[in-house]
């Protein structure tokens, strides 16, 4: 069994059926792993605050490629970052915050981040930006934590 995935107890009048949930920990740890080549290029440190007992039940395939462009985008952007990945939960909402805490060119930053909107509207999410022209810049990926799965 995939170490990021939990089992759920099986729906209620669907025998046999689970929901599935992935740490969002793990998938951001697995997605930073999957950068190392960009975080060195651009001498940058990437730390995951994401809590462990963040799940997303969401569906993963949908989610799972706007953080990789989300990450991909801020280290592309970096210069000597200081890159922190926190989350926040509110009801069936998470926003997975992502802060450079040396952000040396925000502008561009701000203009690379427009081309992930459109998937993030996708899947019902927002990506919005903070502090672009500041040293610290927050980038807020909130998306619904709900599974699509139908019973």
């Amino acid at each position: 069994m995939n170490p990021n995935l939990m089992k759920n107890q099986p729906n209620a009048g669907c025998a046999g059926v689970f929901d599935y949930k992935t740490s969002l920990q793990l998938l951001v740890n697995r997605l930073v792993s999957n950068s190392l080549a960009g975080i060195v290029h651009s001498k940058s440190i990437v730390v995951n605050d994401v809590p462990s007992e963040f799940f997303i039940t969401a569906d993963e395939n949908k989610i799972t490629p706007v953080i990789r462009e989300l990450l991909t985008t801020v280290i592309a952007n970096a210069r000597n970052g200081r890159i922190y990945i926190s989350a926040e939960r509110f009801k069936d909402i998470i926003i997975l915050q992502i802060q450079d805490r040396n952000n040396y060119n925000g502008y561009a930053l701000g203009y690379s981040l427009k081309a992930i909107e459109c998937e993030a509207t996708i899947i019902d999410g927002n990506i919005s930006i903070r502090g672009q022209r500041q040293l610290v810049a927050t980038i807020s990926f909130s998306f619904p934590n709900q599974s699509s799965r139908q019973n």
